[in-house]
This record gives C-alpha cells, structure tokens and sequence, in this order.
C-alpha cells in the first residue's frame, strides 16, 4: 500500500475545533500509562465480557478504587474522633 503524501492530506478545522470541544467537555483526560502486560489482557478480557470498552472499564475499576478508598478513611477519622472524645470523658 502506498503511503499518503502530507500534502494530499486535508485539515478539517470545523470537524477539529468540534472534537476539541467535545472533549473539554467530557472532564476526561488523555494519559499514558504502563500496565503489566498479563493485566492489560485480563482486564481487556474483562471488558470484552461485558461488552464495554476496556479504558472505560480501568476507569470504573480506578474510581471505585478510590471511593472506596476515601470511604475507608472518612470511616476511620469518624472512629478517630469517637475515641478521642472517649478518651476526654474518662479522663
């Protein structure tokens, strides 16, 4: 097959400046980021279960990851201070 020349290539600025915005708007961010590779598949698999795109699935897995995270801590500072409120009774 033969390679395109740039100059042959067109620059659609109305469909660009559509994407762009598109994208601002979703609140999503564009990263690189390395997984083991025996994961990737997994998690690939997974998504193809479900019939979901697999990056949609690593952030559902990543948010709840981090909610339940927060949820641990908020959980845990409550305990926290139930003790130490404890604590200045019995003292």
């Amino acid at each position: 097959m033969k390679e395109p020349k740039t100059s042959d290539l067109v620059y659609d600025k109305v469909g660009t400046r559509k994407i762009r915005k598109l994208a601002k708007e979703t609140k999503k961010s564009k990263i690189t980021i390395n997984f083991d590779s025996d994961i990737l598949a997994e998690v690939k698999e997974m998504a193809e279960e479900l019939g979901s795109p697999y990056q949609t699935l690593l952030n559902k897995i990543v948010r709840d990851a981090v909610s339940e995270k927060r949820t641990v801590s908020e959980r845990l500072s409550k305990l926290e201070k139930e003790v130490r409120a404890l604590k200045k009774k019995l003292a």
